[in-house]
């Protein structure tokens, strides 16, 4: 239920982290409905809303997410959709119903739902991702807000209390995001002590979800007993940052600490990132909801499903940014009706290749510098390297990695200071090093039917051992000055199979595994 700019295709994520200001123009759910009441009229724009919410999620899409190998869906809900407002307390009745069919279709796929107040009454976040009338947490420092969101949470509680494919709730989406927020932490607490026990007295079997301040990335305001019932999840939100231990070794500090597991509940990147990121969250047992589902088409997304904006469209966004003239009620409503058949299952363009690299299945590739760590040096990695990488990325693995290309040629030094930092800093241009007796593991999670594996890599005069599962098989590089696919195995099928490569003699530079 959440149209943030940049997945409606009305912008992008930019102005939702400056200071207070009211909302703008089509960032967020209740600027895009402004939008389309004064282009469309509000009857349309209420008819919009409906068809739109039941064409975006359907059976087909949940069949779809269950066969890529997904078994749980986390559900965004916007808190005025359901209590409207006004003085006095109205359900939508409507909004329950196409929350409840989406439900149905989950049960019967055998998926799990997090139902997530990612918009409470009024706002939490401070950002455009809560749906508020302005970047401010009214929801903290206004009580008939508070109590509209819980008396939401009960009325949830009791409509789902027995349903078996209900996860359980999770009571607020990333509130207090911005440091300036910090100051209301204790109407935050205050907040989910109030939330939870009024919900456990209605329902004391669903997990409750619960993510700290600063975007979902603290924890330390946290205490073990949070729930009564001692069924509480910690959920944390992870995105730009390098996949290794610098974020994952705090997040298991505070599991450790608050004795609950870790789900990681809003993830998203680059296929080159996310079949890092994610298998090693599947290591450390922590599971992970990928943000987000179904998407307008834009570069570098974990998108599963994608659709085009509908031809026209230019001319809304031209009226709102650009004070151009206002399409006509009749033009307008074609291409909002557009849109709304291109938001449909069969008008998406799936992108299977984004959930291989999620699930680390079928045809995938994986960075070199990707390898297994968990069990450590000497197990899944050597080690043996005697300086750390000067990327910053597993620094402590003690493994070589160089960049692809270097960071600047000669004579650009005087650019530096202009040169933005690419995303993930070197993580995408970096190239694994391995010499006599080095050695790195990969976990090659699933592929049915047979194939090959290869490495791209360059070397010159080196013998590798390449073992997959229990086989041995002997690779001879000899002068390759440039990065070539090399053939290393081929394989019936793979069901979380260790891929091990060991350097027997000389020396070999390797950027992907890859499997087909």
């Amino acid at each position: 239920m959440i149209q943030e700019a940049y997945l409606f295709g009305s912008g992008s994520f930019h102005g939702e982290l400056k200071p207070f200001m009211r909302a703008e123009g089509m960032d967020r759910p209740r600027t895009i409905d402004q939008i389309i009441r004064e282009t469309c009229g509000s009857s349309y724009a209420k008819t919009f809303w409906n068809t739109y919410y039941r064409n975006y999620l359907t059976n087909d899409d949940i069949q779809y997410m269950k066969s890529l190998g997904f078994n749980s869906i986390r559900l965004p809900l916007v808190a005025r959709f359901f209590i409207e407002e006004e003085e006095e307390i109205v359900f939508n009745q409507d909004m329950f119903d196409i929350l409840d069919n989406v439900i149905k279709s989950c049960r019967e796929n055998a998926m799990y739902v997090i139902l997530d107040m990612h918009a409470a009454y009024t706002s939490q976040s401070g950002i455009g991702c809560d749906d508020g009338v302005d970047n401010s947490v009214h929801l903290f420092v206004e009580e008939e807000s508070m109590e509209r969101t819980i008396l939401l949470w009960e009325r949830l509680a009791h409509i789902y209390k027995d349903e078996p494919c209900i996860a359980g709730y999770e009571l607020l989406n990333e509130p207090l995001a911005l440091p300036k927020w910090d100051y209301m932490i204790p109407q935050l607490i205050s907040f989910y002590k109030r939330c939870i026990q009024r919900i456990r007295e209605i329902d004391q079997k669903h997990i409750i979800f619960l993510q700290g301040h600063r975007f979902a990335k603290r924890a330390d305001i946290f205490q073990r007993d949070m729930d009564p019932f001692n069924n509480w999840v910690l959920t944390m939100h992870i995105y730009e940052d390098l996949p290794d231990m610098g974020i994952i070794g705090p997040i298991l500090e505070e599991r450790e600490r608050l004795d609950v597991p870790v789900w990681i509940g809003e993830t998203g990147g680059s296929k080159h990132w996310t079949v890092v990121m994610y298998d090693l969250l599947r290591r450390y047992h922590m599971g992970y909801n990928v943000f987000t589902y179904k998407a307008v088409d834009r570069k570098n997304a974990c998108t599963l499903a994608t659709y085009k904006l509908p031809e026209g469209f230019s001319k809304i966004l031209n009226y709102v940014f650009k004070g151009e003239a206002k399409p006509t009620f009749k033009e307008s409503k074609d291409i909002f009706n557009r849109y709304l058949k291109n938001v449909k299952f069969a008008s998406c363009t799936l992108q299977e290749q984004e959930a291989n690299a999620i699930l680390r299945k079928n045809n995938v590739s994986i960075p070199a510098i990707g390898y297994d760590i968990v069990n450590g040096p000497g197990k899944d990695y050597s080690g043996i390297y005697p300086y750390c990488s000067f990327s910053g990325y597993r620094r402590e693995c003690h493994m070589q990695m160089i960049l692809e290309q270097p960071a600047y040629e000669q004579n650009e030094f005087k650019q530096i200071a202009l040169t933005p930092v690419p995303k993930y800093g070197d993580y995408n241009n970096l190239m694994l090093v391995m010499h006599k007796d080095e050695f790195v593991s990969y976990t090659l999670r699933e592929k049915e039917n047979k194939g090959t594996i290869y490495a791209k890599m360059k070397g010159e005069h080196c013998i590798l051992d390449v073992q997959l599962g229990e086989v041995h098989h002997t690779i001879h590089v000899d002068d390759l000055s440039e990065l070539k696919k090399i053939a290393l195995t081929s394989f019936n099928e793979l069901n979380n199979t260790k891929l091990i490569v060991r350097v027997c003699e000389g020396s070999v530079i390797i950027k992907t595994i890859i499997i087909e």
